[in-house]
């Protein structure tokens, strides 16, 4: 019965348009602002500005330099850089639309008053809400897949228009970086998800989610603070976190020197184990709130 339970989320997923909507800005986000409109920055920096007396030789060199520059910048679209670049996107954009998805496919339950039909059926509660945790991750897993196909498609697309060698990622790291994504796509789905069981409100839900990670962890812990405990803090927050293992895979020297983010404040594998205790925590909650609560 959880079976036919979890096609039926899928199905219920599938045919919600805002599902394929949040694909679709997630999607045209990395076209956009991770590649188009970086390439066409890159691409065209100025000729620094030279006397018009200016011996040819020093042209020649302010022009060499200045393709030097835009080669180095570019290089860090090209597909070997694959994970060090998309990984980052996953921690902000990424997560906050996990956030709506996870929100809306619980939340509209509750506003559309379908749980009393879903909870008549077999398998149970507990069933019910597997699965729709089995369906999400199932999308959940698309939209990785989805996100670096798409950054690789367009960094073929920038190589081509630079005339540069093709090469491909390394496995190993494309692996991890995949996995990484994964995992915070799915713990920002899980607080959507834990937010609307606990209020059985999808706009509740929403909004006190991107208020967290917006407001709180996005203006806070930004402030020029330069206390101790307080930088410490930051690692046991889920959006640091988040940024922390995503950044981890941009830090490793991949990206040309002066455009890499800044190395990981915590490690990748302990900012993997605080994320993981989040998603089972809010998975748990949310599934024990979801079991002894009236849905109505």
């Amino acid at each position: 019965m959880i079976g036919a339970s979890f096609r039926a989320e899928l199905l219920k997923l599938r045919k919600r348009p805002a599902t394929w909507v949040l694909a679709a800005i997630w999607l045209a986000y990395i076209v956009l602002f991770a590649y188009a409109l970086p390439y066409a920055f890159f691409a065209n920096l100025p000729t620094p500005e030279l006397p018009e007396n200016a011996p040819a030789e020093i042209q020649e060199e302010a022009q060499a330099q200045r393709e030097a520059a835009v080669e180095q910048q570019v290089a860090q679209l090209y597909p070997e850089n694959l994970a060090s670049y998309i990984t980052p996107s996953f921690s902000s954009v990424g997560g906050t639309l996990a956030l709506i998805l996870g929100a809306l496919a619980t939340g509209g339950e509750y506003g559309w008053g379908t749980l009393e039909t879903v909870l008549s059926q077999r398998p149970g509660r507990l069933g019910a809400f597997s699965a729709k945790m089995l369906a999400l991750a199932t999308f959940l897993i698309l939209f990785v897949v989805l996100a670096f196909v798409v950054g690789a498609v367009c960094g073929l697309v920038v190589a081509g228009l630079r005339g540069a060698t093709v090469e491909s990622p390394p496995f190993g790291k494309l692996l991890g970086a995949f996995g990484a994504g994964a995992i915070i796509l799915a713990v920002w789905t899980a607080l959507g998800v834990f937010l609307a069981t606990l209020f059985r409100s999808t706009a509740l839900a929403v909004g006190l989610g991107l208020f967290y990670a917006l407001a709180l962890e996005g203006i806070i812990f930004n402030l020029p603070i330069p206390n101790e405990s307080f930088q410490s803090s930051r690692q046991f927050f889920l959006g640091q976190n988040s940024g922390f293992l995503a950044d981890s895979f941009a830090g490793d020297g991949s990206l040309p020197q002066d455009f890499a983010f800044p190395a990981s404040e915590v490690g990748a594998m302990q900012a993997a184990l605080v994320l993981c205790a989040y998603l089972l925590a809010f998975v748990v909650v949310a599934a024990l709130v979801f079991r002894q609560r009236d849905v109505a």
